[in-house]
């Protein structure tokens, strides 16, 4: 029985020491940690663009949270234990559903994302993040092709500024 409980104890030593690694420790090897937290943009119209990106369980799971004067979105962001990809799955207030994957474009974040409009027609887009300094990042909006290739160049940018927490 002794020898049992030693070899379920090694076996189970085995198991741990190989686990998945976290989201926490992708963004730790990427440098990203600075993408975390709450911006704001306006765009050239006066629209008012909100982005929030928290953790909602420790080391593995992130919220998005995307809001503008006419959509708003809610995903969550967590590395893929089948693939190792860090996927991004998320619903918003028109009814769609969006699926992506977070990957470099260079040196920056980025993410890869599809969703079906109305019709049934897949929409897709990349948006890379690009950190100005510790209160500003710029998003670059991408194309992305019918067979998924992001374009080059980027189509347009946004500069987004941190927002202050809110105090309790």
């Amino acid at each position: 029985m002794k020898k049992l409980l030693t070899l379920l104890a090694i076996v189970g030593m085995t198991f741990s020491a190989q686990a998945q690694v976290s989201l926490a420790d992708r963004i730790a090897e990427g440098g990203i940690g600075w993408l975390i937290g709450s911006w704001q943009a306006e765009t050239d119209d006066g629209t008012t663009l909100t982005l929030a990106y928290s953790w909602v369980i420790k080391d593995r799971v992130v919220a998005a949270h995307f809001k503008s004067s006419d959509n708003e979105s809610y995903s969550l962001i967590a590395v893929n234990p089948d693939t190792d990809e860090i996927e991004q799955v998320g619903y918003d207030s028109q009814g769609r559903k969006s699926k992506g994957t977070w990957g470099p474009k260079g040196e920056h974040p980025m993410l890869k994302i599809s969703s079906k409009n109305d019709n049934g027609e897949s929409q897709s887009m990349a948006v890379a993040f690009r950190k100005i300094d510790q209160n500003n990042i710029e998003a670059q909006i991408f194309s992305v092709d019918a067979s998924g290739d992001v374009g080059d160049f980027s189509q347009f940018s946004l500069d987004f500024k941190r927002k202050k927490a809110k105090k309790k």
